[in-house]
């Protein structure tokens, strides 16, 4: 299966697994949030704030807090839905493929969470041209991500073990998607040769946080 088919396969599992995404991920990522949130209460994320992949609003509610506006980006409609039912005054929401995306306007912070994971190495630069042109002078993008710490939660794909897993929904059905579990270092560097400065650490066992500044 090709990298552009794996993303679509990608898109039909989230858009599936909207209704039933936080009985899962809630518990998953309860452990490594106060870490998370205490940098991403540090005071770089303020101002309009775009988030990335905002699937059900999980981190929405925290970058309202510290925000005047969220602007939320999410291929899926069906999670678009989810997070409207936070209620959040400053929150305004957007369905747009993110492989597909130039930004139209800038903003002071950018912010995504367990997306880079997806994002094949083919698409990693084009991706990071996009954020670059999203985020302000003098503005910050933020992320949350996984480390090879978190593999061993995954069922590793058998044709494509090092880009993709397989996932199951409740009702039985299963899909392959990316995920590429990328270090610290290893992220540092990259988006080093890309021209921006980062402070890429891993909190907590399995999750990362990123500062990033072009």
């Amino acid at each position: 299966m090709t990298a552009h088919s794996l993303i679509d396969s990608q898109l039909g599992y989230y858009r599936a697994r909207a209704a039933e995404y936080d009985s899962t991920f809630v518990p998953y990522q309860e452990a490594g949030l106060p870490a998370a949130l205490e940098r991403l209460r540090a005071g770089n994320i303020r101002g309009e704030v775009l988030e990335l992949a905002s699937g059900t609003g999980y981190w929405t509610r925290f970058l309202s807090e510290a925000a005047d506006t969220v602007t939320c980006l999410d291929g899926s409609p069906e999670m678009i839905e989810e997070a409207r039912r936070h209620g959040l005054a400053n929150v305004s929401f957007q369905q747009q493929d993110l492989f597909d995306w130039t930004p139209e306007r800038q903003w002071d912070s950018v912010f995504f969470a367990h997306w880079l994971a997806h994002v094949p190495d083919e698409n990693f630069d084009a991706f990071w041209s996009s954020v670059r042109k999203a985020v302000r002078p003098g503005g910050v993008v933020e992320f949350v991500d996984v480390t090879g710490e978190a593999r061993r939660l995954e069922q590793q794909d058998a044709q494509q073990p090092e880009i993709a897993v397989q996932r199951s929904l409740e009702d039985g059905r299963t899909f392959r998607i990316v995920k590429i579990f990328r270090e610290p270092a290893e992220l540092a560097e990259r988006l080093g040769a890309l021209g921006w400065t980062c402070e890429i650490d891993e909190v907590h066992p399995g999750f990362l946080y990123a500062t990033c500044r072009p």
